[in-house]
């Protein structure tokens, strides 16, 4: 069944936007802070967030962490190089805004969480609103690797032994040994847009956690399809009313 949209008010009525009906307001849950509005699906975890950002210059795509180790032949060095975008060609012409997209996916990932793959470059397009019309505007999907820690029992509760280590030297004391973690996917579609003389990035997120229904194909597919749904609806109905809120 299709979703039926109505229109939100985003930052006290100076943003509106078409969303589905059915998604719940955050803040009537919890606090939400200032610069961000919260939607969640009430049947599955996705979520819808909108997010005014500091406009981002020219942010470096790639990041490279180099370490120096001396051994008895002479000095080794390792380079690590994290990768952001693939292997395709950025154009002059939009190269800072692609950046700037890729900056703001990586930047809400917190370690040890990290991207399952490299990005792609970020697809431009025009946004429907006359308000917006005329600002770059771009659509970033990706998928990020979470990892959930295992909790230890606490004082009281009851925890299977652990088997004997092979070698005694193997073993470690529990207070330094980290606990496994668990790890899943979520989906995310990221649509940027750059509002250069208001000095702000205008982000929405929409993120589907897939540790719910990995194994569940049809359901899996069906949110991918409720975000890419949603993704276009704001697309046609993103409208700033009022530019003062980014405070320009």
């Amino acid at each position: 069944m299709a979703a039926t949209y109505g229109l939100r008010e985003l930052y006290g009525g100076a943003i509106t936007v078409q969303l589905p009906v059915e998604l719940i307001d955050s803040s009537d849950l919890r606090q939400i802070p200032d610069h961000q509005e919260v939607f969640l699906s009430p049947s599955s975890l996705t979520s819808i967030i909108f997010e005014i950002n500091n406009y981002v210059i020219a942010p470096d795509p790639v990041t490279t962490s180099t370490t120096t180790t001396s051994t008895a032949s002479g000095i080794v060095t390792t380079s690590t190089t994290t990768a952001v975008f693939s292997d395709a060609d950025i154009t002059a012409e939009h190269d800072t805004d692609l950046a700037a997209a890729a900056y703001h996916f990586t930047d809400v990932i917190s370690l040890p969480d990290t991207l399952a793959s490299p990005l792609g470059l970020a697809q431009k397009i025009t946004m429907a609103s006359p308000s917006l019309d005329k600002f770059p505007a771009y659509v970033l999907p990706g998928t990020i690797i979470s990892y959930e820690p295992v909790r230890r029992p606490g004082p009281g509760q009851n925890q299977p032994p652990l088997p004997p280590p092979a070698n005694p030297a193997d073993s470690a004391s529990p207070s330094t040994t980290n606990p496994p973690a668990a790890s899943s996917l979520e989906h995310q579609q990221q649509l940027l847009i750059r509002l250069q003389p208001y000095e702000t990035d205008l982000c929405v997120r929409i993120n589907i956690p897939m540790k719910e229904i990995a194994n569940d194909e049809n359901e899996l597919k069906h949110e991918e399809r409720f975000a890419s749904e949603i993704l276009e609806h704001i697309v046609a109905t993103l409208d700033v009313k009022d530019f003062g809120l980014f405070g320009v």
